[in-house]
């Protein structure tokens, strides 16, 4: 009796390599990376596609080829939201970075006026000028006259109770004796007080003749 011929081996078929790359970049396009892996995932998923289509069962990942199309389109779709975002949060960046910087004038100010009264017998400054040597940062000192809202760069800031003896005005933590007179900050403006910090208040604030907060 003949021996029947051998029957033939046919491969398993095996996950194409484009569909995974398609559902790794579609997944990292959702997760940080944006349209920097939206784009490369929808060309591998394209592919990847075209390639089973024309593989006739021998490559699989269908699945996974759509799923990273679907994911790279989303990316991109998000795309145009995302910069209406970031460009929305651009005056709300430089409004916050120049109230920090002004406060930080305010702060230097307010430092140097209490080393002058430390020298001169706990009486504070008559003038702004008066407080510049007790900056360490001369190039500070120039730059903190102004407050970088202020277009026209004047001088920003002035002082409160100038010449008058600092244990004569009471409460440290409610005496202010800098604060700005130049810029707004969302309604308020930066001010230092006695003991040393500074707040940014309100313009619609009331204070005594005195300038002790009321509180």
């Amino acid at each position: 009796m003949p021996t029947p011929p051998p029957l033939e081996q046919f491969a398993p078929p095996y996950t194409d390599g484009f569909a995974r790359a398609s559902l790794m970049l579609g997944i990292l396009s959702i997760t940080c990376f944006s349209i920097f892996a939206g784009l490369p995932a929808l060309i591998c998923g394209s592919v990847a596609l075209y390639r089973i289509g024309r593989a006739y069962g021998t490559l699989t990942g269908q699945g996974q080829a759509i799923a990273g199309l679907v994911m790279g389109g989303i990316s991109l779709a998000a795309l145009p939201l995302m910069i209406c975002l970031h460009a929305a949060s651009i005056p709300a960046t430089r409004a916050k970075a120049q109230e920090a910087h002004c406060q930080n004038n305010v702060r230097l100010y307010t430092m140097a006026c209490k080393r002058y009264a430390q020298e001169h017998d706990g009486t504070l400054p008559r003038l702004l000028n008066d407080t510049k040597k007790y900056i360490v940062n001369q190039a500070d000192a120039r730059k903190a006259l102004h407050c970088p809202q202020d277009l026209a760069a004047n001088i920003s800031y002035e002082l409160v109770h100038p010449g008058q003896p600092l244990d004569q005005l009471g409460d440290p933590t409610t005496t202010v004796i800098v604060r700005e007179v130049h810029g707004n900050h969302h309604g308020k403006h930066a001010l230092g007080y006695a003991d040393g910090h500074v707040a940014m208040e309100s313009l619609g604030l009331t204070f005594s003749k005195d300038w002790k907060r009321e509180r």
